[in-house]
């Protein structure tokens, strides 16, 4: 019997990455997978958490965004929104109904994502947030 193994290039995680899941494990959620690895044909999605919490039903994904050391925030900004649209048609696509959010560090959140720019892009393509306080590593706001 051959086996064969198929070597899958995972994606560097966020900077804030350990700082979302212990805000996360300390408001009582936990972590089902991470890396989370989504196949449409023969291209590949990497969602950053697979979440849950004992007390309700279904899981939540989360992509983890820094919004920090950019050279234009407007950049970044768009390929931020970009990957969660992506994210989210695929989702549909593939019939996975689990709500997607974006994880913020509340910096981000007061800085671009509260100018005008940032909230009639936010309102426009119906972005779920998750505001976080990477210091305290504890959750700040769940904006759906």
């Amino acid at each position: 019997m051959t086996v064969l193994f198929l070597s899958v290039p995972v994606p560097a995680k966020d900077k804030h990455h350990d700082a979302v899941v212990n805000a996360l494990r300390k408001a009582g959620w936990t972590t089902i997978d991470e890396q989370v690895m989504i196949i449409l044909e023969e291209r590949r999605l990497w969602i950053d958490l697979q979440i849950a919490r004992p007390d309700q039903d279904g899981a939540i994904l989360i992509e983890i965004k820094g919004f920090e050391n950019m050279p234009s925030p407007v950049e970044y900004l768009a390929q931020a929104i970009g990957k969660y649209r992506l994210y989210l048609s695929v989702l549909n696509y593939l019939k996975i109904d689990h709500p997607l959010y974006m994880a913020v560090p509340e910096a981000a959140y007061r800085g671009i994502l509260s100018e005008a720019i940032g909230q009639q892009t936010l309102q426009q393509n119906a972005v779920k947030l998750l505001v976080f306080d990477p210091e305290a590593e504890e959750i700040i706001e769940w904006i759906d």
